[in-house]
């Protein structure tokens, strides 16, 4: 008998680091519905935030795929100017406007457009520096590229929006506004930019006159039941089998973060040398999950490191070392969520003074990326907690380290054997809440 089972790459399954595809789950049907309804809006630009890790690039993506015919990103990163996005938005649709069996789809398309193109390419490429540094031609304007990018029918991405500098922010606004004007021309010309919480209402804030032509698109974390839908898409897709008790603490370590549910399962994959479909049902365990959360440790040291640093940075002496005040309590109550009163009464137990302005500002900027992030505030509940397990379990290793050696945190230093140890010491206490 043939075998018509179709054989899939488990690095195309489970992706912890890029969108997932064959993967991809569904989001809540009202996020699903806002993003469907503002991409078929015309003119209407659309602001995608929420927690890191959460599935906002995997969710625009895939339903970018299933409404346009086209679309480029442009990755923001830190530093990165207005001028230098322009540049890489331009330089994506070469592709477009070069390749000739592309552009003769097109047919509405004038060939004066693409010679507009290419003239501007080609000052580029007469402006390249020795230092590697291109000058953006004059002809190139936000007014052009949305020529340009209409013309073809593509929506823009630009992915981490939240990275760029205020003054940048306050420009791709700006371009953003060039392209709603351009919609009655253009009724498929959009900007998308992904960004983290509090994204969408930095782009109002540097132009009020968006606000009505901004969908802002709010994606949570995921819950129980999509990261369920994660694992059981793997199964089906990898011929295996993970035991009902793994699969609760896959959920439960990946606190909602759909890249640390792929990451374990793609782990729990390799360490049984799965690699691709299996002709034979393969079932995974208790020690093979043991197994993936050492190796996700032992990867996400230095992340972890980082995130604890941030969090804990100190740039000048004060009264109170509220970083350390602060998370020191929450990990003391021991308990996954807690309110903001929970928090300000243990600290006033040793603390009597503490002003509970304070931990208003510092629980605030304990959420943001100059802090990495290390806590979330869920605005329905209003409960804290920190972003992930592995993030709390590394905090507590630090922090009763510096209790029982009398060290500060920087001068905290362990082997990454021993450090992985206490860390996965520490989360199995978690389990038995669980089983």
């Amino acid at each position: 008998m043939t075998n018509l089972m179709v054989s899939h790459n488990l690095n195309l399954v489970f992706t912890p680091t890029a969108p997932a595809k064959l993967s991809f789950v569904e989001r809540d049907e009202s996020i699903n519905d806002d993003l469907v309804d503002a991409l078929r809006t015309p003119g209407m630009q659309i602001v995608v935030y929420g927690p890191s890790g959460a599935g906002k690039t995997t969710l625009l993506v895939n339903k970018l795929n299933q409404l346009y015919e086209n679309h480029v990103i442009t990755r923001c990163m830190k530093g990165m100017t207005f001028e230098q996005i322009l540049v890489d938005g331009f330089d994506q649709l070469n592709k477009y406007y070069t390749d000739e069996k592309s552009f003769s789809t097109k047919s509405s398309i004038s060939l004066g457009i693409k010679s507009e193109y290419l003239s501007i390419k080609n000052s580029f490429e007469e402006n390249i520096q020795e230092v590697s540094r291109r000058l953006v031609p004059v002809q190139l304007t936000p007014q052009r590229l949305g020529k340009f990018f209409g013309e073809m029918g593509i929506c823009w991405v630009l992915e981490d929006f939240h990275k760029v500098e205020e003054p940048e922010k306050v420009k791709i606004a700006q371009i953003m506004k060039i392209f709603m004007d351009y919609s009655v021309d253009y009724p498929d010309l959009k900007i998308l930019a992904i960004g983290a919480v509090n994204t969408a209402r930095e782009v109002i804030k540097y132009d009020p006159e968006m606000k009505q032509r901004v969908a802002e698109i709010y994606v949570p974390l995921m819950n129980e039941n999509e990261l369920s839908k994660v694992i059981y898409s793997g199964e089906e897709l990898l011929n295996i089998k993970f035991q009902s008790t793994v699969v609760k603490r896959t959920i439960k370590f990946s606190s909602g973060l759909a890249s640390a549910c792929h990451h374990l399962c793609l782990n729990m994959c390799r360490k049984e040398g799965i690699e691709s479909t299996q002709v034979k049902t393969v079932t995974l365990n208790v020690t093979d999950f043991d197994k993936a959360v050492s190796k996700y440790v032992k990867s996400s040291s230095d992340t972890l490191k980082e995130i604890f640093d941030k969090a804990m940075k100190v740039s000048r002496s004060r009264k109170y070392n509220n970083p350390r005040i602060i998370l020191k309590a929450i990990l003391d109550l021991g308990k996954d969520e807690l309110s903001y009163n929970e928090i300000l009464t243990h600290i006033r137990i040793a603390q009597k003074e503490y002003p509970a302005g304070n931990l208003t500002s510092y629980l605030s900027k304990l959420q943001g990326q100059d802090r990495g992030s290390i806590l979330r505030h869920d605005e329905i509940s209003g409960l804290y907690s920190f972003s992930s397990p592995f993030v709390k379990a590394y905090s507590h290793c630090i922090l009763t380290q510096t209790t029982k050696k009398g060290l500060s945190t920087i001068e905290v230093k362990l082997p990454i054997e021993e450090l992985t140890k206490l860390i996965l010491e520490n989360l199995s206490e978690k389990l038995k809440a669980i089983e």
